[in-house]
């Protein structure tokens, strides 16, 4: 188990009592703001601890006691806002019933005390719902009151007055500016996600016009070609009467090729032009499709098959290994009629335990090939890349004797 996984239990258990994350902000704005909250928790214990002994005779203990509570619930705000919360609370309200009223300084609440509530409730703002600050500020004005009302020294009512409207000003706007920037924080982050979702969208749309255009042209160009190509094939026999039979079931067999691509390109058309991806559940070619395959290229040349692969129920259900196989040797046995006409031609189906492969050779050409009028192909490129998404490789040799070796190797571990 990582240490991410332990982390990721752990999360639910503190979430329970109250516990969040450490992180308040993202970089360095993290580190600065736990400076800053300790900082502001030390200089609270050590004015509060001497105003409540020399200014409002406070018991010593009591008053480091209450101030080491109120500077705790300024750093526990950061990440356990509950728990701030009832301490500052319970801090705050024992401090002021053992405060003694003195006509010089404010009563019953200490410039210390607001000061600790105002850090506090900024912090359980920025952590926690609204309700919460809300809720804490209502009570520590309301206990504030009730021991006002009922303490049995009073200072001067129009200080005391005075003292908890300052009070509840301070901390409410406290509250509201703890609220304000959370929400603020809250929606920009929210902007952020939505401009990543526009993004990604924007990609996806792109790359489906992308598809679509590609789809275009090789409608365009590909299949308005191979439909000529079997029309014309098909209706040879019909068109030229004189044909010997050779000829014309070689122009049969031309124009069942061309139906078996143009079949194929309907597929690849379809997986370009459906945005969701439901073409994918259109028939492809297996293993099962090979010895047709071989027994077509059989009429341009000599074509023997060897071996066999002896699959595992799961590599035999595997439609990405049956399609790469098939178009292996579709590949190897187009370049040979292409490069090589007339070469005989052998498929070698090897295994062992730990990988799967197919080696096309062919011998020298019987003839001479007919030379290229394009700037070459992409079927070996496309071929390496299809096989390496399965974790395998392709290697092409030229032999000394003039022919040809194609080699492909499929780990079986990586279709199990």
């Amino acid at each position: 188990m990582t240490v991410e996984d332990r982390q990721d239990r752990r999360r639910p258990a503190r979430r329970r009592f109250g516990i969040l994350a450490l992180r308040v902000a993202p970089g360095r704005a993290n580190l600065a703001i736990w400076a800053l909250a300790i900082a502001c928790a030390l200089a609270q214990l050590a004015v509060a601890a001497s105003l409540g002994v020399t200014l409002y005779r406070i018991p010593l203990a009591a008053a480091l006691i209450l101030s080491l509570v109120q500077a705790a619930a300024i750093v526990l705000a950061l990440f356990a806002p509950v728990w701030a919360t009832l301490l500052a609370l319970i801090a705050g309200n024992a401090l002021a019933g053992l405060a003694a009223a003195t006509p010089d300084q404010p009563w019953p609440i200490a410039v210390s005390t607001i000061v600790a509530n105002t850090l506090v409730w900024i912090g359980v703002a920025l952590r926690a719902r609204w309700w919460l600050p809300a809720a804490g500020w209502a009570f520590s004005v309301l206990s504030a009151v009730m021991v006002a009302v009922d303490a049995p020294v009073k200072a001067d009512d129009g200080r005391t007055i005075a003292d908890l409207v300052v009070f509840a000003a301070v901390t409410l706007g406290a509250v509201l500016v703890g609220v304000g920037i959370r929400n603020w924080s809250l929606l920009r982050a929210q902007l952020r996600a939505e401009r990543a979702a526009t993004a990604v969208e924007l990609a996806r749309r792109e790359a489906v016009e992308d598809k679509a255009r590609i789809a275009r042209e090789l409608h365009d160009v590909v299949a308005h070609g191979m439909s000529a190509i079997q029309v014309r094939a098909a209706s040879a026999r019909y068109r030229m009467p004189e044909l010997p039979p050779d000829a014309a079931a070689e122009f049969d067999e031309v124009a069942a090729t061309a139906r078996s691509a143009m079949k194929e390109m309907r597929v690849i058309l379809g997986l370009l032009r459906d945005e969701e991806g439901e073409a994918e559940h259109a028939p492809q070619p297996g293993l099962a499709d090979v010895p047709e395959l071989i027994a077509r290229a059989g009429d341009l040349g000599p074509v023997s098959e060897r071996g066999t692969w002896e699959l595992t129920e799961r590599e035999q259900q595997d439609p990405i290994l049956g399609l790469a196989a098939y178009r292996v040797v579709q590949e190897g046995l187009s370049n040979v009629a292409r490069h090589a006409p007339g070469a005989a031609t052998e498929v070698v189906w090897t295994q062992t335990p730990a990988e799967l492969g197919i080696r096309v050779r062919n011998t020298a050409p019987a003839g001479p090939a007919e030379p290229r009028v394009d700037g070459g192909g992409h079927g070996l490129r496309g071929m390496r890349e299809r096989v390496a998404t399965m974790g395998g490789a392709v290697h092409a040799i030229a032999q000394d004797d003039g022919g040809f070796v194609l080699q492909v190797r499929i780990p079986r571990e990586e279709r199990s």
